[in-house]
This record gives structure tokens, C-alpha cells and sequence, in this order.
């Protein structure tokens, strides 16, 4: 929990903001929600009149946050104050695609829709107070057009509910469902192409509506998909977000993207033997559903013809988006209508970039120069900007300069030399290990699980005498950083993802370290490089996704290597 002050420090966001009126409301119930919270893990900032100056309110607060809660009491209309941040948040949520969650407390939702009862009274008396008579109508219209859409909103009513309790209970696990988060902390410039294709896709509403969404890697296509998947997903009963659909490309892969299809979208677990049987299941399960169905990073021509001949037997009104980097992909199977990402323009990317390394839609004055001079070298994709401008966070001068001078080295279109400074820049060798163990074992595993292997006591021999030494690495602390530098995410389910380009980024750079030094770090992807490292008895750890293909080993000498299988 934190409150603003004049003198306190922003920190890098709040997962929850929460707006209420008067110490009688937090003592009863804010107190016991935000700890609640707290104690799931999310940053929370308790938002109210007598806690946040009137300075600090505002636009940057609410910038920093994912998920807004309006606790609406029977003393909410009485503070012009509140009023008035509702109106800012009403916005915010209009503009960024941002969550608001009304709760009703002690008070009836039509009251604060229809401005009714006490609250009705309350909100008149509140309005001539605060208005002149010339402003009176326009600012009382103000007020309640924001009242009204805020009522509109998914929320709860404090009489349904047994208890306080359990009205916590649900407002947490709908806060932790990622539904109800924003598709990224800084959505510059999403606005306009989520509004232009919802109107698309209110336009196609009698027929089965297919998007796509095209453009360079790490150009914004997944943040873009997950905007409009999370705006309009409350109207369908049936829905599916696939990220990163070329991983269904190994063997089995096609069996695995219907089991999760099909998973997704029945709500229950799903297992398929093979392909046909799949085809045939899905069309029985979803003939004549209305469905949205999200497909990140598509690059299979098979998958695109077949969810052609799915429009026979989908209800109007379904909608089918996918993202891609092959223009011709949907050009060759007539996908209706395709929106192309273009990199950022300057002012953009100035100000997502700001965001990241300030906290502030602009650079500070004396970081202007240098902070122009980077976005002209990060080629006005999101990727990097974010990724430079987390590791620029509360940064020195000659630290960007020192960040400035590399990027004005690497060639234009060589992303992940770009992205690699990020990993040079971490404190030390044991986080960009973290980093590297990460995206090579961990990218789609449980965040608790990782930590406890990675954080586990391991044996390490000295680097000039071989002695073995026992050593505690701090995963959760080091993971921490990576999750503030942008250079991996934790998703709903507690499991970690990864940008592609990050991790294709992270397994290159292990391809490259030399020899004997790749061995000591017991990070082993290949096959040759496990036998390799038996022979030479250089090995600390292991992780091991599959057992198998290491069984031929081990008749090799090994009595100086510790072994640790997990079987992930």
C-alpha cells in the first residue's frame, strides 16, 4: 500500500489503484481489500482525498496503473474531489483501454447511475458548492456522464455477497485474471488503431469477422491483439488467446494448438490423439458458437486455410485475430481486413520511451538532447524502446551516454544487438546467468517453480583452484530486475513469458560463449554440448526438459559432476 505525498517517489507502477471517500469506508473495507491485494503480490495505491494532494492526483498516477477500483459509498457524491478524479478516470479508461472496476458499497448501483436516493442529493448539493451558476449545468453534466459510465462498467454489489470476505475474495481473483489487465504499463499510441478495428468488427458483425494485424517483429502486433481481446472479450461467451503460434510448428505441434483451442474455449481440459480427430471435435464443439479466437505470431499457411473453412460452421458475430510478420500469409487467404503497424513516429517514441525511463510522458529538461539522440537510433519499434528505456530508469547522464555510444554503433536493423545492450547493462554475472537459465529453460514454466530451483543451493568450483564451493543464488531478487528491465513478463497463470526476439536474443549469446566457460555455467541446450560437457566432467547442474536423448551419456566418467535432474 502507498499513498502520495508532495515528497514521496513515484515507483516504477501500481498493479492497483484504489478510489474511495472518507476514513470510514477504508477503515471497514479498503483497509482489509488493499491487504488482500497486498498479499497476492500486487502493488497497490490507495487513492483518496486526504492521502494525495492535489497536485499528484492525476493523469501521471493514473498512467502508472493497471486496474483502477471505485468504491462507491453513500459519502462518495459528497467530495467535488472525487467527483472530479472520476471524471479523470472515466477518461483514462476511455483513452488507454484501462480496467475500471466499480464496487458498490452500502449503496444501490442504479443510485449511482440515475444519481438517486442520498447520493442523488448528496451529488446536487456537492455541484452548488462547487460550481459558479454559469458552470453549474455544464459541470454537474460532467460529473454524471461520469457516474453513469462508471455504473455501466462489470462490477460488484457489496448486498450480493455473505460477507466483506467474500466480496474481497472475488474482487482479487477478477483483479489477478488477466482480463482485467491492460495489454502493456504504457499504452502510447494504441488508442487509434484499437478504436478503428473494434468499429471494424462491429461493422462485420453479421458475418464470421477474420483481422489481421501485420508488421516487423517487435513492433507492437501482440500488445495491439491483446488491447482489442481485452476490450471486447466480455461479450463472448467463448474465447481463445494463442500466443506465439509458431511454437506449434514441432511435432505434434498442430495437436497441441487444438488441445489448447479447445481447452480455452469449453473450459475444460481437452486430450486429442490426432489431427482429424481434432478437426472433427472442434467443429461438433463450436458449430454455430459465436467465438473470439486470438492467434499471436502465425506463420502457417495450413492453420490459416483451415480456420477458412471454420466460417461455414462459426455464428455470425465471431471474430478470428491474428498477427503475423508475412504480409502474403493474408493476402493469399483473403483475410478481410488487415491493419499494418508502423514504427513509431518521433513523438511517440519519445514518449514511450519517457515512460519508461522517467515515469513521465517527456523527458526531463536535461535529458531531452540524449533522450532524442537514442529514439532516432531505436527505429521506432516498441521493443526496444521499452527494453532501453527500463534500463535507463534513474540512470546518470554518462550512463546514456555510455548506452548512446553503443547504439550509435550497431547497424540500423540489428534489433537484437540493440536488445543485448539491455543484458550488459544488468548489476552482475550471476542476473544476466538468471536471464540466460530463463530463456533457455523457464519461458512457459511456473514463476514459484523456476524460483525455487534456481534459488536452490548449488556447488560451483572456483574459477582458480577447483575447489568446490556451496552457494545460494537469489533468483527472486535478480527475477525482480529482469520483470523491471522489460526482459521477461509474467503472465496470468503465474508462468513466465518471453518476447521471442529476447529469448532468440538470450540463446544466441549462450550459442556464443566459448567452451569451457559455457560448461562451468551448466547451461546445456544440445545434445553434443551434454556429452561434451560428461566427457570433460565440467558440469554444475542441469535442466533437463526431456531425459531421454541424455541416457546415451551417461556411461561417460562423471564422479566430479553434480547432478541435478528436473524434469520440467
Amino acid at each position: 500500500m502507498e499513498f502520495a505525498s508532495s515528497s514521496s517517489k513515484l515507483p516504477r507502477y501500481y498493479d492497483v489503484l484504489i478510489n474511495f471517500n472518507g476514513e470510514d469506508i477504508l477503515t471497514k473495507f479498503v483497509s482489509h481489500l488493499d491487504s488482500v491485494l497486498s498479499s497476492v503480490g500486487l502493488t497497490t495505491f490507495l487513492h483518496h482525498q486526504n492521502a494525495v494532494e492535489s497536485t499528484h492526483v492525476q493523469q501521471p498516477i493514473l498512467d502508472l496503473c493497471r486496474v483502477v477500483i471505485v468504491v462507491f459509498t453513500k459519502t462518495y457524491s459528497e467530495s467535488a474531489w472525487c467527483l472530479h478524479q472520476l471524471q479523470q478516470i472515466i477518461q483514462w479508461h476511455q483513452t488507454y483501454c484501462r480496467h475500471v472496476l466499480p464496487v458498490y458499497y452500502e449503496i444501490q448501483p442504479s443510485d449511482v447511475r440515475f444519481q438517486k436516493g442520498d447520493f442523488g442529493k448528496a451529488f446536487k448539493e456537492t455541484a452548488h458548492q462547487t460550481f459558479s451558476a454559469q458552470q453549474l449545468k455544464h459541470g454537474m453534466s460532467r460529473w454524471s456522464h461520469a457516474l453513469t459510465k462508471a455504473a455501466n462498467l462489470f462490477g460488484w454489489d457489496e448486498s450480493n455477497h455473505r460477507s466483506d470476505a467474500e466480496l474481497v475474495h472475488e474482487i482479487v481473483k477478477s483483479v489477478r485474471n488477466s482480463s482485467v489487465f491492460s495489454a502493456t504499463k504504457f499504452p502510447v499510441g494504441l488508442q487509434y488503431p484499437v478504436e478503428e478495428l473494434i468499429q471494424t468488427i462491429k461493422d462485420k458483425s453479421m458475418d464470421v469477422c477474420t483481422i489481421g494485424i501485420c508488421g516487423m517483429r517487435g513492433s507492437g502486433k501482440t500488445t495491439l491483439a491483446k488491447a482489442i481481446y481485452h476490450q471486447i472479450h466480455g461479450t463472448f461467451m467463448h474465447k481463445s488467446f494463442i500466443e506465439g503460434i509458431a511454437q506449434f510448428s514441432e511435432p505434434r505441434g498442430g495437436i497441441h494448438f487444438q488441445e489448447q483451442l479447445l481447452s480455452d474455449v469449453i473450459k475444460t481440459k481437452v486430450k486429442i490423439d490426432t489431427l482429424e480427430m481434432g478437426k472433427n471435435m472442434i467443429r461438433d464443439r463450436l458449430l454455430g458458437k459465436r467465438v473470439l479466437i486470438v492467434l499471436d505470431d502465425m506463420d502457417d499457411y495450413l492453420l490459416l486455410l483451415y480456420l477458412r473453412e471454420s466460417h461455414s460452421w462459426l455464428s455470425k458475430g465471431t471474430v478470428i485475430i491474428m498477427t503475423t510478420t508475412d504480409d502474403d500469409l493474408f493476402k493469399e487467404y483473403q483475410v478481410q481486413s488487415v491493419f499494418r503497424i508502423n514504427p513509431m513516429n518521433e513523438n511517440r517514441s519519445l514518449e514511450l520511451l519517457s515512460w519508461h525511463a522517467f515515469r513521465e510522458a517527456k523527458p526531463k529538461e536535461e535529458y531531452n538532447y540524449l533522450a532524442r539522440r537514442l529514439i532516432s537510433l531505436c527505429g521506432g519499434l516498441p521493443l526496444v524502446l521499452e527494453v532501453i528505456g527500463s534500463t535507463l530508469f534513474e540512470r546518470t547522464e554518462v550512463e546514456w551516454y555510455s548506452v548512446l555510444f553503443k547504439l550509435e554503433k550497431i547497424p540500423y536493423h540489428n534489433v537484437q544487438q540493440k536488445l543485448k545492450i539491455s543484458l550488459d547493462r544488468l548489476r552482475n554475472q550471476l542476473e544476466r546467468n538468471l536471464f540466460l537459465d530463463l530463456c533457455c529453460f523457464f519461458v512457459g514454466k511456473d514463476r514459484a517453480y523456476a524460483t525455487n530451483i534456481l534459488s536452490s543451493s548449488v556447488v560451483e568450483p572456483d574459477s582458480e583452484t577447483g575447489v568446490l564451493h556451496d552457494f545460494r543464488v537469489d533468483a527472486d531478487s535478480g527475477i525482480r530486475v529482469l520483470m523491471e528491465r522489460n526482459l521477461i513478463k509474467v503472465k496470468r497463470n503465474n508462468k513466465f513469458g518471453m518476447h521471442p526476439l529476447l529469448q532468440e536474443m538470450g540463446i544466441a549469446i549462450f550459442r556464443e560463449i566459448s567452451g569451457e566457460k559455457r560448461w562451468k555455467n551448466g547451461q546445456l541446450l544440445f545434445d553434443v554440448d551434454a556429452e561434451y560437457a560428461l566427457k570433460v566432467n565440467a558440469v554444475r547442474t542441469f535442466f533437463v526438459c526431456d531425459l531421454k536423448p541424455l541416457l546415451k551419456v551417461f556411461n561417460f566418467s562423471c564422479t566430479q559432476c553434480i547432478f541435478s535432474f528436473f524434469t520440467l
